[in-house]
This record gives C-alpha cells, structure tokens and sequence, in this order.
C-alpha cells in the first residue's frame, strides 16, 4: 500500500510540474504579411484591456506569456487589419498572418524592389492594388481597379480582350498584354517573348496586385512599362471555412463558385473552384470560364516557408472585332461582318504549377527561390486565319539576400536570376467559316530568356537610403519553319544591361522624398520579328526607354489624408512601328522615338476609422489624376521596302488620354451596410498617329450596394447588387489604333462597351 501511495503522489506532483511548465512557457512565433510572406516588424500585441504584451522584431519574431486573459491577444500594426490570435498553452510555435487593410496602403509592406518597406517608404512609382478594389466591382473584371491607380489603364470591352498599359506603354499592343512583365507568386505568367494573357487568372482569387510603374529591369528583367505582381488570395489567419457564392447580372452574366479556406499555423489552404458565363453585351461575344485555383503555404520550421500554385482554367471566348463609326451609330451590338463570317474566337486551356521556397539560413543571409511550369493549347479561328497552338513552359527564379551587417553605412545586397523557356507548336489553316481549310503555316518558336540582376540598399542616414541595381539580359528566338525551310533560323538579340539608381529620404510620417533613374527595354515579340516574305528581319531590336522619376509620399492630418505624387520623364527610342502591308500581314520597324512626360497624383482621406467611437467603420473618399504629355519625337512609317512613306514628329502619342481621373467614395458600417461609388473619366485621344482620329472623351459612373454580416453562430452573409454605366453613356474603352482602311472603306477603330448593366450576389460562408 505504501508503494501505491508513493508512486500516487508522485505522478500527481509529474502532473502538477508539467501543468507548470505549460503554463507558464512563453508562446513565440513570427508574424507575416499574408500575401507577401514578407515578416513585419512592429506589429504591437495587446491584450482586450489594450495592454501591451509584446513586439515583433525585424524578422517578424515574438515571445509572449502563454497566460493571457481570454485566451489570445490582439495584433495591430499601421496599415493591416489587427488580427485578434488564439492562444493554445498546448501549441507555442504560431505563425501569424496579417492582411493589408485595403485603406491606409502607404503603410503596406511591399515586395516591390525587394526592400522589405511601406509603399512610401519605397522609391519610384508603386501602387497596390486589394482585394478591397477589386471587391468594389461584380469581381469578373480587373477593369475598375487598375483604373483607379494614375499612371495605368485598362482598356477592355468584352471579357475576351483585355489590354493593360502603363504610362503609355503596351497601349499600342496588336493583342494580348506587351511591354509589361507579370508574376503571380513571383512565377511569371508573361511568356519568353515578353506577351502575356491574363484571361487565365480567376478575379475572385487575386488577394493583391502590386504595381511598378516604369523600368523595373534592376530586379525584373525586360519591360519598359513596369511590372504587375499578383498574389493569390490567403485564407485569414486561424478561419477555417467553406463558402459557396452566385453572381447574376445583365447580358446573360452568372457565375457560380465554391471556396475553402484554412489558415493554419503549419498550413495555409486556399481552393477555389468557379465557372462563369456571359452572352455578352454585343453578338457573337459569348464568354465562358472554368477556373480551379488552389494556393498553398506550409511552414515547416521558423527557417522555411513552402508555397504551392495550382492553377487550371478553361475559356471559350467569341471575339466580335472592332467596328466602324457608321456601324457603330447604326447598331454598336452588331459584331464585325467578318470576325462573324470566320467564327473568330479564342478556345483555350490553361495549366500553372508553381513550387516556390522561402529560406533563412540565418539573420543575415536568405533565399526564395521558385521553380514553374505552364502549358497550354489554343484553338483560335481568326478573321484571316485559323491558328492551333500548343505551349509549354519551364523556368525558375531565386534571389539570395545578405546583410552583412556593416556598422557603417549597413548595406543589403541581393542577388539573384531568372530563366524562362518556351515552345509554341503552331499550324496555320485558311480559316473557312470557322472551320480549318489547307495549311498555310508549320511553325514551331522555341523562346528562351534569362537575366541576372544585382541591388545593393545603403543607408547613408538614419532615414537616407540609396539603392543601387543593375540586371544582364538575354533573349533568342529559334524559329523551326517545316513548310518553307528556308526560313527557318534564329534570331538573338543583343544583350542588354539595364542599371537604376535610386535616393531615398524620410523626413517624418508627412513627407518621404524619392529619386530614381533606371532604363529599360522590350523586345519584340516572336510574331513580330518576320518580313513580308515571312522571312526573319535580323535588324529588328528591343526598344529601349530611359526613365526620370521623383515622389513625393507621406501621410497628413494624423495620418487621416494619403497622397502619392509623382512626376516622370521617359524618353523611348527603337520603338517598334506597325505597318499593313495588306489584310492580315503586318510588318514592324524599329523607326519610332517618343518623349513621356507626365504627373500622376493619388489623395485618399479617412473621414471615419475603426477606432473612432461611430456607427461608421470606414467613409473614404479617394481621387486618382494623371496628366500625360506623350509626343512623338522622330517617327516615321516605313513601306515593304523600307522606305519612308509618313512622318509624325510632334504629334501626340496614338492611344494616350492626355487626362484620366478616377474619384469615388467607400462607406462600411458596424451593422455590416457597405457602399462604394466610382466615377471614372478619359479624355479624348487619337486613333492613329496621323491624329486625324480621335476617341471622344467618355465618363462611367458605377455603385454597388451590400450587406456583410454573421448573422447567426459560424455562418457570415454578404449580399449585394450593383449598377455599371449608371449615365448609360456611349463608349469605347478598347480601340484598334492604326486601324487599316482598304478599298475606301472606314477604318473600323471601336470596341462599344456595355450600356448602363446591373448585377447582384450573394455569398455564405460557414466558419467551422
């Protein structure tokens, strides 16, 4: 009995110190940003009587009591949603995720130049885009959103066309996206020849696009334009749920969507699987959309994070083409009588898949590195063809980061390199009524591209940064011809060295001060590179661009009132210049130089914050302005034979709204009522570089009206319904620039965009 007493009260006392140690083992973890994977420093934990318990260092890391009341802790920090952690004594390892509050954006950690800064902590134009902007909208569209950020515009009529400039770059794209360099998750979609569709992305899963505007090359490589960085969307630290959501709207426009979320310490999931239908505001633009998306982070130790990209989609697309003045005030519905005859379309499947690590070997020295492929087939009749392709592509990033730790003028060095290589397997028919007639073309282009690229941040001041960054590009076409042998060949490009310097200065909260220079390039894309006889032109280019730039950013009237101006000078030389010799053949020429000059402003002012003590969560009026003085400086179209047949020195820049304005409103309330306004305007701008043309200035008013709330335990509603082209206004957001007239006839330069168009959703999401 007295051996059943002992060994009793010993596992009692065992309990009784294990119960100790538990409780008061410190909880520890890292914390952060939920997009970028990037740690947040700062973020200030606070226990539910606003007691501070804790502070993330520069790498994101934390130790706190285990002991807190209620059982978890509340993370703030400027410019992310505060984000209330769960604290469980039985796990101590916690890694937190925070979100961009969509409003105070000047405060967002970037992934930008890979500096680790706020938006206006970082040098030359960055703009972000959230899941907020593009939430404003019926969520099918990127539209509304890129427009409300100066200095960027997209322009799309139908769901199957869309074009993205940036500063006046890639406007003059014949199809698809140039000039500007995509990633989504640091994988880039743009492909080896520098054109990207985005069609394939599923608007609903973008958590966050971040917007370089103008020659980022120190870092990304090619594109005089900038760069866009999607990151798919993040499940919410610690939610587990399921949700189910329908969208309905003018045109024929329904969408149906499942999405699961789980926002673990160890594992993040995010799997969205949606289709989407749309007959279209005009004939023969039917649109139809299969997406399936999964985005997947793990975190196996405090060194390493793991993602995952999964991403399959499959469109059908009609393309009604572009019409003339007298077809567009007889019926702008009506589909071009050819696009129409020829069944032209756009019938394709996409496949993503994307494997990226996040290392840190120790508090100086770090890695990401990612590794992608990303295939294809289109089926694609067209007015004057009909094309099949396949595509598959392979390729990898890494950067290495290292702080040696310098005890003057500490400097950051990041190195890195990228390699991108495609094949497209293109045949060519006579397009008959949609059907596939005799061969015309076997081609098959093998693309690849890599660049190197070094940065260095110094600080030579507490608040003075300067950057310095150069990249080594290459970039060779291999064009396999199997019907005419003869023309057949490869066609390499001179390599390019693209450096950038940039000074950096914070004066306070009200004022950060930034200088840039930086060049860029962008070659043409594989289409681009042959003769009239098909034959390849070895003299043809890259276009190159020397950019200007100087920013003012900051936050005044206790940080209430956001502004971000910018003022830029790019001059391009080598511009590639599209010349018709005749129905579906076009020829390029590197003849074109063109000035860029332009002030971009964007202001936002909180009239209402969460912790003010109101009934209204938010009321945020905003206004986006930009001015472009783009001319043409020594620009002249040549013939077949490379003779000069127009000079257009001194004109203005064909497809450039001289004024663009993007001004709205976002209300949100504490009973879960929201609104957001909108009220978009472009100037009129020429449709051909004769500037005998134009596209009359137009204005778009849309709202949209909603209720979130969790209504009952573990279930949240969010209905809502909006109205697009309010004032039912007449328009063209895409044009055919240069558009060709032959035998008499006008040139058909217009896309019409819907008339005034209503939608309405509803979404339930169940919180396990």
């Amino acid at each position: 009995m007295h051996l059943f007493r002992y060994l009793y009260i010993s596992i009692g006392l065992v309990m009784i110190f294990i119960h100790t140690q538990a409780q008061t083992q410190p909880v520890k973890g890292h914390i952060y940003d939920s997009q970028t994977r990037q740690p947040l420093a700062g973020v200030i934990l606070t226990t539910n009587t606003a007691q501070q318990v804790g502070k993330s260092d520069a790498k994101g890391y934390f130790e706190i009591s285990s002991e807190q009341p209620d059982g978890q802790v509340k993370a703030t920090l400027p410019g992310y949603k505060s984000q209330l952690i769960k604290i469980n004594a039985d796990q101590n390892e916690l890694n937190v995720q925070l979100e961009a509050d969509g409003v105070s954006l000047n405060e967002v950690r970037v992934a930008g130049y890979s500096e680790n800064k706020t938006s206006k902590e970082t040098a030359g134009g960055i703009s972000l885009i959230t899941s907020r902007d593009i939430n404003r909208g019926s969520g099918v569209s990127l539209q509304s959103a890129f427009n409300s950020i100066p200095g960027i515009r997209m322009d799309q009529s139908t769901l199957s066309e869309a074009r993205i400039s940036i500063r006046g770059n890639g406007v003059r794209a014949s199809y698809g996206i140039r000039n500007v360099k995509i990633y989504v998750n640091e994988i880039p979609v743009t492909e080896a020849d520098g054109t990207t569709r985005i069609e394939a992305l599923d608007v609903n899963s973008i958590g966050r696009a971040e917007v370089i505007k103008g020659p980022a090359s120190s870092i990304y490589g090619a594109g005089t334009a900038g760069v866009i960085n999607f990151q798919l969307q993040r499940s919410p630290y610690q939610e587990q749920s399921i949700e189910a959501s329908a969208l309905v709207g003018s045109y024929g426009l329904h969408r149906l969507a499942t999405t699961y979320r789980s926002g673990g310490d160890k594992v993040n999931s995010y799997v969205s699987y949606g289709w989407q239908e749309y007959d279209g505001y005009r004939d023969h633009s039917k649109d139809m959309r299969r997406f399936l998306t999964g985005n997947f982070q793990l975190f196996p130790s405090d060194k390493r994070i793991i993602t995952l990209m999964l991403n399959r989609t499959t469109q059908y697309s009609q393309i009604p083409g572009s019409l003339t003045l007298d077809q567009v005030n007889e019926n702008p519905k009506q589909a071009n009588a050819t696009n129409l005859d020829k069944a032209a379309g756009r019938y394709q499947n996409w496949t993503r898949v994307g494997l990226g690590q996040q290392y840190r070997f120790n508090d100086q020295f770090s890695n990401n590195t990612s590794v992608f492929t990303y295939f294809y087939d289109l089926n694609h009749p067209l007015p004057y063809a009909y094309i099949r392709n396949t595509y598959q592509s392979y390729g990898g990033r890494t950067r290495f980061a290292y702080d040696p730790g310098f005890s003057a003028l500490p400097t950051r060095f990041t190195v890195g390199a990228e390699y991108n290589s495609g094949l497209t397997k293109g045949t060519q028919y006579v397009n008959n009524k949609g059907n596939e007639g005799a061969i015309n073309s076997n081609i098959d282009y093998q693309n690849t591209q890599y660049s190197l690229f070094y940065q260095s941040e110094t600080e030579l001041a507490t608040k003075t940064t300067l950057t310095l960054g150069i990249s080594y590009n290459s970039l060779n076409y291999d064009v396999q011809d199997y019907l005419k042998q003869n023309q057949s060949g490869v066609k390499k490009f001179d390599p390019q060295a693209t450096p950038r310097i940039a000074l950096s200065h914070t004066f306070s909260d009200a004022l950060s001060l930034h200088a840039s220079v930086s060049s860029g390039f962008s070659p043409p894309s594989s289409s681009e590179i042959k003769n009239v006889d098909g034959s390849i032109n070895p003299n043809l280019q890259a276009e190159k661009g020397m950019n200007y730039e100087f920013n003012a950013k900051g936050n005044l009237l206790r940080s209430r009132l956001e502004y971000d101006l910018a003022f830029f000078k790019m001059d391009m030389k080598g511009e590639l210049i599209a010349q018709s010799i005749q129905q579906g053949i076009t020829i390029y020429n590197n003849s074109g130089k063109t000035s860029h000059n332009g002030v971009e402003l964007s202001l936002s002012y909180q009239l209402f914050k969460p912790e003010d003590d109101s009934r209204i969560l938010s009321l945020r009026p905003f206004v986006a302005i930009t001015y472009s003085d783009f001319k043409f400086k020594d620009y002249k179209t040549l013939n077949a034979k490379n003779e000069v047949t127009a000079t257009y020195d001194g004109n203005e820049l064909t497809g450039i709204a001289p004024w663009m304005v993007n001004a709205g409103i976002d209300l949100e309330t504490k009973s879960g009522l929201y609104f957001y306004g909108s009220y978009f305007y472009s100037d009129k701008l020429p449709l051909n570089d004769a500037n005998i043309n134009y596209n009359p200035a137009y204005s778009v008013v849309n709202a949209k009206l909603g209720y979130k709330k969790q209504v009952v335990n573990h279930l949240e509603v969010n209905a809502y319904a909006g109205l697009d082209n309010i004032l039912n206004k007449s328009y063209s957001s895409i044009v055919s620039l240069n558009a060709a007239s032959f035998n008499g006839s006008q040139p058909a330069y217009f896309n019409p965009s819907p008339k005034r168009n209503g939608y309405g959703g509803l979404n339930i999401k169940y919180l396990f």
